[in-house]
């Protein structure tokens, strides 16, 4: 590949790069503004939803309780740890980018189980979201899958905060 060629795949990669950091932005202020009139709908301080993981435990306490935020938190933590530590990658001066030590099945499974308790925790918090603002369950799960979406339907629809539901 020579000079021209590498500047090219490099415009390339910092256009997608740029263009996919100011698609997640669009979809952030989304959930900022969502979750701003569905904290205002509950009685809560609409300005919450500003700080990200604030704005997470507080939509917790809205529908759930707090010891689970902690416990989902707790999850996303050691999931990350376990990552990080379930193998060693080197990047070599040929651009390379190598294991350097074996995976350590341990950290592996517990990456990978976490991860899965990560998920099912995040499905419930949808799920509660939903029968809080008096919705099915089967609006949780499109809370589940298509967040922003259904996250603007509850907060600019005629959902009513009607408090954790068991």
């Amino acid at each position: 590949m020579n000079s021209t060629e590498a500047a090219i795949a490099a415009s390339v990669f910092v256009g997608t790069l740029m263009i996919a950091m100011a698609l997640l932005a669009v979809l952030w202020v989304l959930m900022v503004i969502a979750r701003w009139f569905m904290f205002t709908k509950a009685g809560e301080k609409g300005w919450k939803s500003l700080i990200p993981v604030y704005s997470d435990y507080t939509l917790f306490k809205l529908v759930w309780n707090t010891k689970s935020f902690w416990i989902w938190c707790g999850m996303a933590v050691l999931t990350m740890l376990a990552t990080g530590f379930s193998g060693q990658y080197v990047l070599t001066a040929d651009g390379q980018l190598v294991v350097a030590a074996a995976p350590s099945m341990f950290m592996s499974t517990l990456s990978f189980v976490t991860s899965i308790g990560c998920l099912f925790w995040s499905a419930m918090l949808s799920l509660r979201t939903a029968l809080s603002y008096g919705k099915l369950p089967s609006f949780g799960i499109g809370l589940f899958l298509l967040p922003n979406i259904f996250s603007l339907i509850l907060a600019f629809g005629s959902a009513e905060y009607k408090g954790p539901q068991e």
